[in-house]
């Protein structure tokens, strides 16, 4: 019997031994599941630190240390465009031009060059006088593959930051259209999805004038884009017919 009541003394040893180690285990595992999550979480904030460092010191606009020095380039032109004659004054002379000539019902063409392009951007930026584009350093470019790009330098950058926008110009109605095609800040490539949030009022001011241009004299049906300057196809508007 002795041996009986030791044998039943061991297995309840044994049982309680084993719930302990379970415990234990258990408690090891959780002890273990938390350190591993903290240590995925910070790694995590940590990623999530450089990645927005880049990305603002890629911008030119925040000088951050190390990172600016090799996510920031200094943006450029694609080349430099001087400013000419403004393109109210182009179009207006090429309409004249086209109605001495008696073929009012015809199709008209109106070739824009990038400097009258530059030279009317200026303006309108001069006049806005808000102080954060550089009026007098930016610029517009004309290529068959880009469109029309936008060269913004920031006027308080030290750096030389600057925008750079690409758009082209669809037409509805009439008149013309802006669809953004790329949009960088210094360095740094803006999502198409953040696109319409950073540049949707310059875009607008811009889309204004043009259509307010071109709207007094030609009902615009066609564009084409060359390297240097852009082909607006239409009809002389009803409005110069009159006069």
């Amino acid at each position: 019997m002795s041996r009986i009541e030791k044998g039943s003394d061991v297995k309840e040893e044994l049982q309680q031994m084993k719930g302990e180690v379970i415990k234990e285990i258990s408690s090891k595992k959780q002890r273990h599941s938390f350190r591993s999550c903290f240590v995925i979480f910070f790694i995590l904030i940590i990623c999530i630190l450089v990645v927005a460092a880049w990305a603002v010191a890629s911008t030119g606009v925040i000088n951050v240390p190390v990172f600016s020095k090799f996510a920031y380039n200094k943006p450029e032109p694609e080349r430099i465009v001087t400013p000419g004659v403004p393109l109210e004054k182009v179009i207006e002379e090429q309409v004249i031009s086209k109605l001495a000539t008696g073929s009012v019902n015809k199709p008209i063409s109106l070739s824009l060059s990038e400097s009258s392009l530059t030279a009317s951007l200026r303006s309108v930026l001069e006049s806005s006088a808000d102080g954060f584009i550089d009026a007098s350093f930016s610029q517009a470019t004309i290529s068959q593959d880009r469109g029309l790009t936008f060269f913004l330098p920031l006027e308080k950058s030290k750096s030389g930051s600057a925008l750079s926008i690409s758009v082209k110009a669809n037409i509805k109605d009439g008149k013309l259209e802006l669809v953004p095609e790329e949009f960088k800040i210094g360095s740094l490539h803006v999502p198409d999805s953040f696109i319409a949030l950073f540049i949707q009022s310059f875009l607008k001011d811009q889309l204004a004038d043009a259509n307010k241009i071109l709207g007094s004299y030609v009902e615009v049906q066609e564009i084409e884009y060359n390297d240097g300057s852009v082909i607006v196809s239409g009809k002389i508007s009803a409005e110069v017919k009159e006069e």
